[in-house]
């Protein structure tokens, strides 16, 4: 199989062991609650924040506001920053034509954990925006570099059966994508890597060869071929 451009198949079969594995980990987990100070002018109000299999339920602390959104009303889940739930919603701005809504939770203490990004991962729609462990059998890893806009990171690719993750030590980079989630994937050659999704693309310098039986299984998984 050449590498570069792979035209989307319609998705066949889903990868079972990592639906089973989100499965397993939402199971033990039906609401998460957070004090938060929401983003909102002309100053942040403080308030809670419950997140539960209907969405997101927000109210403030004063019980003057209250925001509820739905997962089937998220466009865009950013949980990369452990201690910020940032979500993008269908309606555009009118004083924005390309911006949408965004609602930005911030936590008072500490961080969320894993099992709020598989949580949301198990319900929407959308891709997710996030680093979570993959299962599966040890992963293939590469060291790459994730190319930046303006400049860039250092990190490790680990490829399995269910998915890819990035880790680097700038945690707001570090990423996990399903199989599912990916919309495309590419590779100009064999020390080069992309990866792309409906929320972002990462491309990547390779810093050792991405042997080619390793792009062919990465590319049965994503599109989905026998």
């Amino acid at each position: 199989m050449s590498r570069g451009h792979v035209p989307w198949t319609a998705a066949l079969w889903c990868a079972a062991v990592f639906v089973f594995t989100l499965s397993a980990q939402v199971e033990t987990a039906e609401s998460f609650r957070y004090s938060v100070k929401r983003d909102k002018l002309p100053r942040d109000e403080q308030g809670e924040l419950q997140v539960d299999a209907t969405g997101l339920r927000y109210r403030s602390e004063n019980g003057k506001s209250s925001t509820r959104i739905a997962f089937g009303d998220i466009h865009k889940a950013d949980l990369s920053d452990r201690r910020v739930i940032r979500i993008e919603t269908y309606d555009i701005l009118k004083r924005k034509l390309t911006g949408r809504k965004v609602h930005a939770f911030r936590l008072i203490e500490g961080k969320f954990d894993e099992a709020l990004i598989f949580f949301f991962v198990a319900h929407s729609q959308r891709p997710v925006i996030g680093s979570y462990a993959i299962s599966g059998v040890e992963p293939t890893e590469i060291d790459a570099y994730h190319r930046h806009r303006l400049g860039g990171c250092h990190g490790k690719l680990q490829i399995t059966a269910t998915g890819i993750r990035f880790t680097t030590a700038h945690p707001e980079d570090a990423r996990t994508w399903s199989y599912e989630a990916i919309k495309t994937i590419g590779s100009m050659n064999e020390l080069h890597f992309r990866v792309a999704t409906l929320a972002e693309t990462y491309n990547f310098d390779l810093k050792e060869r991405l042997p080619n039986v390793t792009y062919e299984k990465i590319v049965r998984q994503a599109y989905r071929l026998p």
